[in-house]
């Protein structure tokens, strides 16, 4: 029973360590932790968050040598820009997190099978490394959630965006002065889109082209409609068209589509609604009707006989 307890805590600290070094990792940066130093003086927490890192880079460079070269390790950056995560190791933070929620996982479900004290070998064997395969599994998909959570965020804020745009555009600003309002505006309403339009802006006024700066935004989005309105701005330039009619129309078109998507999810409703009710509502309905005429039945039988 002690060796029982020692690996279950050991299992749970495991977890405890490995989220909560994930959380640090990715969340990490470095303008943050220089304004943290020179505000609050915080100089001793921001070389332990440092060593952390560092240390959690370390573990992924090693545990995930040979599977971070190359086309992979691209992808996996990519992935873990759409999701919100720009730290320069993040892609060795990820992997080190998924080794240890594999090994966190595994040792919980090894901790299980002997508390369970079960005599197959096989059948624990075989849960320990289905519990080692989910813990793999779980930060990506974590991060395929947090990715659509997102994308999802910025389809909801775009069209909003765009018609700010317009109005500054319309009002006499440049391009740029309107994604600097409109990512003033937006910092408490839609800070996802916020955040992007920041990144672009910074990049713009390091010396990136605004072409450029505009197709690196419809990178790190993932967003079919902010694709679509990247390619109607770069194609506007270059042509040398009205920014703000090109703009006008693109907002009319992405509201005609957000309105033809709530018609189309009013009308799956009745669709979707009917399953519950045959499985759930229409039973206990019936239940209700019924069970009374059954009661006044079965004791006028009982009378009768």
């Amino acid at each position: 029973m002690d060796l029982l307890f020692i690996i279950s805590a050991a299992a749970l600290s495991l977890l405890i360590l490995g989220v909560a070094i994930g959380l640090i990792a990715l969340s990490y940066a470095p303008g943050n932790l220089r304004l943290a130093r020179v505000v609050r003086g915080a100089g001793r927490d921001g070389q332990a968050s440092r060593a952390v890192i560092d240390a959690l880079t370390r573990i992924g460079e090693v545990a995930g040598r040979g599977g971070l070269d190359g086309v992979e390790r691209e992808s996996l950056r990519a992935r873990l820009v759409q999701g919100g995560f720009y730290a320069q190791h993040a892609v060795e933070a990820f992997f080190a997190i998924r080794v240890a929620t594999a090994f966190g996982f595994g040792l919980a479900a090894m901790a299980g099978v002997l508390l369970l004290r079960s005599d197959a070998f096989a059948v624990g064997l075989l849960a320990i490394m289905a519990a080692a395969c989910a813990g793999l599994y779980l930060p990506n998909l974590l991060l395929r959630r947090r990715i659509a959570e997102r994308r999802r965020a910025l389809t909801l804020a775009l069209p909003d965006a765009v018609d700010l745009m317009v109005v500054c555009l319309e009002a006499g600003g440049t391009l740029s002065s309107a994604m600097q309002r409109v990512e003033t505006e937006f910092r408490e309403l839609h800070p996802v889109i916020s955040e992007q339009l920041s990144i672009t802006l910074s990049e713009i006024q390091a010396g990136s082209s605004r072409s450029a700066a505009l197709n690196r935004l419809a990178t790190r989005s993932a967003s079919e409609e902010i694709g679509s309105l990247v390619t109607m701005l770069v194609q506007s330039e270059a042509l040398g068209a009205s920014v703000a009619q090109t703009m006008r129309v693109f907002a009319e078109q992405t509201r005609q589509a957000r309105y033809l998507d709530a018609e189309r999810r009013a009308s799956e409703l009745p669709v979707k609604l009917a399953f519950p009710l045959v499985l759930f509502i229409f039973p206990a309905l019936m239940n209700v009707i019924f069970t009374p005429l059954i009661i006044r039945i079965v004791r006028q039988l009982l009378a009768s006989g």
